[in-house]
């Protein structure tokens, strides 16, 4: 999809993304909760976000933000599809290894994975980084939240 016409025919469906998801927040019951948070928070953010980005999309056709530079836009499709496919692969063993291994170990695997597919040669760089953000993530939800994330299930933490 290149050019304007791609931009506006993405930016309409992710606006119409965004538009069903906002329809779908006063069905969500806003009495539940923790931490002082609504319910509906978290999914009111995502619809600000499409929103945003949909917003982006249409400046980008109207010529008014620039176009990406030209070596973005030169990647071969089989290319694509390595990148996309270690990126798949990541959330699909995120899934996978989240119940097995626990939250810190899942994440820093998907990060693993997304930074490959980014073209990253440094797994224990990348896997370094993913234990410095997945494990303030996991103690901030686990232990000041009191969200049910567990940290090693093999071993019971």
């Amino acid at each position: 999809m290149g050019g304007s016409g791609g931009h506006r025919i993405v930016g309409a469906a992710v606006a119409l993304l965004a538009l069903a998801l906002a329809c779908g927040l006063p069905l969500i019951d806003a009495q539940a909760g923790y931490a002082g948070l609504s319910p509906r928070f978290l999914p009111g953010l995502v619809c600000v976000g499409l929103a945003l980005a949909a917003w982006r999309l249409w400046r980008r056709a109207d010529g008014v933000l620039p176009q990406a530079p030209e070596a973005a836009s030169a990647v071969q499709p089989e290319a694509a599809r390595r990148r996309l496919a270690w990126a798949a692969g990541g959330l699909v063993g995120h899934l996978v290894l989240v119940g097995l291994a626990g939250f810190v170990i899942a994440g820093t695997a998907l990060l693993v994975c997304v930074a490959r597919g980014f073209g990253s040669t440094r797994p224990v760089r990348d896997a370094l980084v993913g234990l410095a953000l997945t494990l303030p993530v996991w103690f901030v939800f686990a232990r000041l939240l009191g969200v049910g994330l567990k940290l090693f299930p093999p071993a019971g933490l």
